[in-house]
């Protein structure tokens, strides 16, 4: 009902345009067509494929239908409106509270200002009268996400969820349901019982889209911070009391020593909100004011992304496309931590369970399970590390391993020996470059002569942030940015997208990342560098001349 409400109120506004000379029924049928192959509103589409004036529409709108409109990018998003309208009944209804207005009444955006039954309904449920405006310039269901991941809705209490143990370490926890679990953190989190914290916590985490939690304790307080999009942002300031008994929920639920406070603990468990089951890492220890944690939040809902929409393209894709393709060899993929290698190993993979027989993983820990893949997780208790599972999974004829990381010469010796018995290998591996990579090996123990035969190729990669689509300008560079693009580029410097901010992004310009590569295949002249105990900056200047794209300039391009 909501739908062909929504649809028939834009369709009237079409026809109004219509009447009124301000388009023709052609222009109208156009933007009907590319709502279709392209989504977003009817109205959004005719200013978006320039038909008629933003101001047009407002016209039109304010003074012969006498429909206010609400700017999803620019407007204020009232955190206090929000607060009064469940996020259930606001998804459902495509609806999102945005402020009040000087009589009282709530100001509600909307994509069906004409539902008088919807306006009794929230009439109801706030006590206020409810006044609606027209939602553009954006996806409301978006905005409605992103507004109610940073605002806390009121509502009863809800009983603390209960525990299911699973096989191994780690625990499910079964949540409370997802209109009790949509509370977002805000000044009442210090009076919440820690089972009731972790799970607000955690949950938040995942609708934001947080690579990792920190809980970071001082002399009388804690914080939580959330890193978002790579940017360590903090959250919420709680007691230094709550700080700690949240440290211990979460070291049950890892099934970490709550009793141990000092030393280094790791730990992993997995909560399941409403039908998606997020795993969580964690890591803690002891500082000066107490025990710091770290909760890395691994969200497998959306699924391994191919190398494309990792961000791999054009020349770097396709060689590093014809490095998988080889039968044998070593394939290093290099980065800080963060960066994304796990995906881009996982994503090429993906692309050789077709035809590439038997193929088995070494992991800390195993990050997704796939149907397609043997996979191994490091068990040290077991007695099953990189080095111990590397060697079993070479007796149990292999086609393609890989390895979650090399970080020790054991495990180096092992993977190199597996590349030269007939083995394609894929391994990550901690270093600046894809030349670093190699130098890097050779620190770990490996003979040159040994990374020369073995190592077919390697590549390097960043996440950088992208500029937010919905508020993205054209801008010009500053003289020195304009200098360096020239200078890495050689070519001279045109528009570039500048976010400006708006409500989509939180104000900050930037939603998402993207991966930045270079591909550096082994090429002979390479081989004889690498043997001859050249440096990395030897090995690049080798790769470069034998045409390969640096990060640099990948990331310019992006």
């Amino acid at each position: 009902m909501t739908t062909r409400t929504g649809t028939s109120f834009e369709e009237r506004v079409g026809q109004v345009l219509v009447e009124a000379g301000f388009i023709t029924n052609d222009q109208l049928g156009q933007a009907r067509t590319y709502g279709q192959e392209n989504g977003g509103s009817l109205l959004d589409n005719l200013m978006t494929l320039g038909i008629v004036a933003r101001e047009t529409l407002v016209t039109v709108l304010s003074f012969q239908l006498r429909i206010p409109i609400f700017d999803l990018k620019n407007q204020d998003v009232d955190s206090d409106a929000v607060r009064l309208v469940p996020e259930e009944f606001a998804r459902e209804h495509q609806i999102l509270p945005v402020s009040f207005e000087s009589d009282g009444s709530l100001r509600v955006a909307t994509l069906m200002p004409n539902d008088f039954q919807l306006s009794t309904q929230l009439s109801s449920m706030t006590g206020k009268q409810t006044k609606f405006a027209l939602a553009l310039s954006g996806d409301l269901d978006e905005l409605i996400d992103r507004t109610y991941a940073r605002v806390s809705v009121q509502q009863a209490p809800q009983p603390e969820p209960m525990l299911e143990p699973q096989l191994g370490s780690v625990m499910d926890v079964v949540s409370t349901p997802r209109s009790s679990a949509s509370a977002i953190m805000g000044p009442n989190i210090a009076g919440l019982p820690a089972a009731q914290a972790v799970e607000m916590v955690t949950l938040q985490a995942v609708k934001r889209r947080a690579s990792d939690v920190h809980l970071v304790p001082s002399s009388d307080s804690a914080k939580v911070l959330f890193r978002v999009d790579g940017v360590l942002t903090e959250i919420v300031v709680i007691p230094i009391t709550l700080h700690e008994s949240m440290v211990s929920r979460v070291k049950v639920l890892a099934e970490m020593d709550i009793s141990e406070t000092r030393r280094p603990q790791d730990g992993s468990f997995t909560m399941a909100f409403n039908e998606k089951s997020v795993d969580f890492r964690v890591s803690s220890i002891g500082t000066t004011w107490g025990e710091m944690m770290v909760i890395r939040v691994l969200d497998r809902s959306g699924g391994v992304l191919s190398l494309e929409e990792a961000g791999l393209e054009d020349m770097a894709l396709h060689q590093w496309r014809q490095l998988l393709s080889m039968p044998y060899g070593m394939l290093l993929v290099s980065g800080p931590t963060g960066s994304g290698k796990t995906t881009t190993l996982y994503g090429s993979v993906m692309e050789l369970t077709k035809d590439r027989g038997n193929i088995m993983t070494v992991e800390d820990p195993v990050e997704y399970r796939m149907e397609d893949l043997n996979q191994i997780e490091v068990n040290r208790g077991a007695g099953i590390d990189f080095a111990a599972g590397l060697r079993s999974i070479v007796r149990l004829d292999p086609d393609v391993i890989l390895v979650g990381e090399v970080r020790d010469t054991e495990t180096a010796k092992v993977a190199v020996d597996a590349a030269l018995t007939g083995h394609l290998v894929l391994a990550s591996i901690h270093a600046n470059d894809a030349s670093s990579s190699i130098v890097r090996l050779l620190d770990l123990g490996i003979e040159r002569y040994l990374a020369a035969t073995a190592v077919a190729g390697s590549l390097a990669q960043r996440l950088v942030r992208k500029t937010c689509p919905h508020c993205k300008i054209p801008t010009e560079l500053t003289a020195m940015e304009a200098m360096a693009y020239e200078a890495e580029m050689q070519e001279s410097a045109g528009k570039f997208m500048l976010g400006r901010g708006c409500n989509f992004c939180e104000g900050n310009g930037y939603i998402g990342r993207v991966g930045v590569f270079e591909v550096m295949a082994i090429s002979d002249p390479i081989r004889k560098l690498i043997a001859a105990g050249s440096s990395g900056q030897e090995l690049r200047a080798q790769a470069l001349s034998d045409g390969m794209f640096p990060l640099r300039r990948s990331g310019m391009l992006k």
